[in-house]
């Protein structure tokens, strides 16, 4: 390498260089440039090899960091926020400017398709997951509808991922504390591997109070009433190796947390959002058989999965009781193929959702919003293909094909069009040129879409009430069978830099994405004085781009990101709300005694989203804010105190007073996490 070409890559990580996540490495294991294999590609694939833009918060990071739920865990990466408010029983990923169902949800290959009102979807417990895949910009080539703004892809842990080599039984056993909420965290596992068959068995408990937030001029934080939880769960999983060509995997996972929030957990308690005591359970089952004989036709996965999940709710004023109940029974078929040099990936997914509700208008009749009974199935067909162009060219192109039905199933009920079918194409283009050893520049082309949902569709009844000594007055629900699915049309350029050995012993990653996101049909919740309903509105533009990297000198890590996304309404060219604000993300560590020790601190400072409508009414805009956070990990390899893992993380040490911009509640101050684990 020349002399030159060292500057330039300096320069540019001057300006550009980021944190970004691989896949678990060995703490001792002091390196950037290690392949990082995904399955957001629905096989494994390493990340170089995808055209899509896609990070990866993996099972060390995790630990690191003490996330309390997954959308805490990534929300530091460039362009994704967490949308919400600090309950993580209302939190979701905000991804270039859409979060909700706009960014659809991976477990293990199976879909998470749970919507409905303020009600949360992210129902993980970060203890479980080896790794989080962040797929940003439309996916819906392989994963269909909802996929417009980016997938989440959680990946659980596995005995193999556990085990040491020639190791064949396990376990571990976690404690922690957070001192801002006082939340107490335990979880254990056991796990095993024999001739055929590997298990693992996991459980956890957390149980916290209410979170408090940073400093004001007034004085000192306040409590975030009614934000504590109680958290517990398990899962088992069994793979059974039948031969050398065949295996079948099994899951059984649970999840429970008991609350009292406001019904918008987003918002504080009041007349429009008022106390309720809340009980969700979420059960997800999954089985697979694989397939792959040596045979370079055949390397193929047939899934089944089932997801229940259930809201028991008290609302404590009113002495009434809701139950929501959304179930989703789906199958996927995954095959790869290898053709000379073509690469093709290929399959099928057909999934049916129902959705039932009970809403007790108990001493406020006709004043709640009615039950809703639906059902919809899709039925997706896709293909991609990878296609060598040239020694250093590839063509990757893919196209998928769904058809959903939706219907209305109560026999009562106000909407005239019960049953809804439309149709979706979703075409991908991409051009990867390998120029040199060290950069790989991309340009890529996805449409992707999202069926409008059963909710949005089909809603009837009173949305809210209001009474006052003075008046009183009925928001009421009108349904819109007709909605179209939301169509998303994004054109990204990107370029991929590694280096090493530029000042000796180092390494330099660096990645930097162009990306437009045009949406058609976006469907828009407008809520007036006496109505609530869903519309498809005029086409919206989203554009940004992201600057990400990596350095490491000898067993100094650095790190700099920085990512922005603008939002528009192309007809009226007014601003659109919910787009994250500018964020810089910059880190340093440190690795000691042979890598035992991991010392860092990483700085975020987020700019003021001016960029908003002139008929925005929503609550008021927080300005800038400035967050530093504190991290220490101790895990010995050798000596008696080897199997001990210890983390100490300080998140927002200088007890900063912030909200994150369209949000309505303040986010935690100081937060002291200590979790020590011990593996054996």
């Amino acid at each position: 390498m020349t002399f030159t070409r060292s500057r330039l890559a300096i320069a540019v990580m001057a300006v550009s260089s980021g944190f970004v996540y691989a896949e678990n490495q060995p703490q001792t294991d002091a390196t950037l440039l290690n392949q990082v294999t995904v399955t957001a590609a629905r096989s494994e694939k390493d990340i170089n090899d995808i055209a899509q833009t896609i990070e990866v918060v993996d099972q060390y990071q995790i630990q690191q960091e003490q996330p309390e739920s997954v959308v805490e865990a990534v929300k530091s990466l460039p362009n994704v926020t967490a949308s919400g408010g600090p309950r993580a029983n209302s939190q979701s990923i905000n991804i270039r400017g859409l979060s909700g169902t706009r960014v659809l949800q991976i477990v293990d290959g199976a879909r998470q398709n749970f919507s409905n009102g303020h009600r949360g979807t992210y129902f993980m417990d970060p203890e479980m997951l080896k790794s989080i895949e962040v797929v940003k910009g439309p996916a819906s080539t392989l994963w269909g509808s909802g996929a417009i703004g980016g997938v989440v892809v959680q990946n659980t842990k596995t005995a193999e991922d556990l085990l040491e080599p020639g190791e064949t039984f396990g376990g571990n056993v976690s404690v922690g504390y957070h001192s801002n909420n006082h939340n107490a965290l335990t979880s254990g596992s056991v796990y095993g591997i024999t001739d055929n068959f590997d298990w693992l068995l996991n459980g956890y408990y957390n149980d916290s109070n209410n979170y408090k937030t940073g400093n004001s001029d007034e004085g000192k934080g306040d409590a975030i009433e009614h934000s504590g939880t109680r958290d517990q769960g398990a899962m088992a999983k069994l793979g059974w190796q039948l031969n050398d060509d065949s295996r079948l995997e099994f899951k059984s996972q649970y999840s429970e947390t008991d609350a009292s929030v406001p019904s918008n957990p987003a918002t504080g308690v009041g007349s429009s959002s008022p106390l309720i005591t809340q009980e969700s359970t979420t059960t997800n089952l999954t089985a697979a058989y694989l397939f792959n004989p040596e045979n370079a036709l055949i390397n193929s996965k047939f899934q089944l999965f089932y997801n229940d999940t259930q809201f028991d709710e008290y609302r404590v004023e009113k002495n009434q009781r809701d139950d929501t109940e959304y179930k989703t029974l789906g199958a996927a078929l995954i095959n790869t193929s290898e053709l000379n040099s073509l690469d093709l990936t290929y399959g099928l997914d057909v999934y049916r959702n129902t959705i039932e509700t009970k809403r007790d208008d108990t001493g406020n009749v006709g004043n709640r919003p009615e039950g809703l009974d639906g059902e919809s199935t899709t039925l997706g067909a896709y293909v991609q293909a990878d296609i060598p162009l040239a020694n250093t060219w590839t063509l990757q192109t893919g196209l998928r094909y769904d058809r959903f039905e939706s219907e209305d199933n109560r026999s009562d009920s106000a909407v005239t069009d019960k049953k809804q079918s439309d149709s979706a194409a979703s075409p991908s283009v991409a051009l990867i040129w390998e120029t040199t050893d060290w950069l790989t520049l991309t340009a890529s082309y996805n449409e992707a879409f999202r069926a409008p949902g059963m909710e949005e569709m089909f809603s009837t009844g009173t949305h809210f009430h209001v009474a006052t000594p003075r008046f009183s007055f009925s928001n009421v629900f009108v349904p819109n069978p007709d909605l179209k699915p939301e169509e998303a049309k994004n054109k990204e350029i990107s370029a991929r830099m590694n280096f090493s050995n530029l000042l000796g012993n180092d390494e330099l990653a660096v990645t930097a994405n162009i990306f437009q996101n045009d949406i058609d049909n976006f469907i828009n919740q407008t809520v007036g004085m006496t109505t609530t309903t869903w519309n498809n509105v005029d086409e919206a533009r989203l554009k940004g781009f992201e600057l990400v990297g990596n350095y490491r000198y000898e067993n100094v890590e650095l790190g700099l990101s920085y990512g922005q996304t603008r939002g528009k309404d192309k007809k009226s060219g007014d601003y659109l709300e919910n787009v994250p604000a500018d964020k810089v993300v910059a880190e340093i560590a440190y690795l000691a005694f042979q890598g035992d020790i991991k010392v860092g601190s990483r700085y975020t400072h987020v700019k003021a989203q001016d960029k908003v409508s002139d008929s925005y009414s929503g609550p008021e805009l927080s300005g800038s804010y400035d967050l530093i956070d504190l991290y220490l990990s101790y895990e010995p390899a050798t000596g008696s105190l080897k199997g001990i893992k210890t983390d100490l993380t300080v998140n927002n040490l200088t007890n900063e007073y912030y909200r994150v911009a369209w949000e309505q509640l303040y986010e935690p101050g100081r937060n002291i996490k200590l979790n020590v684990r011990y593996t054996f």
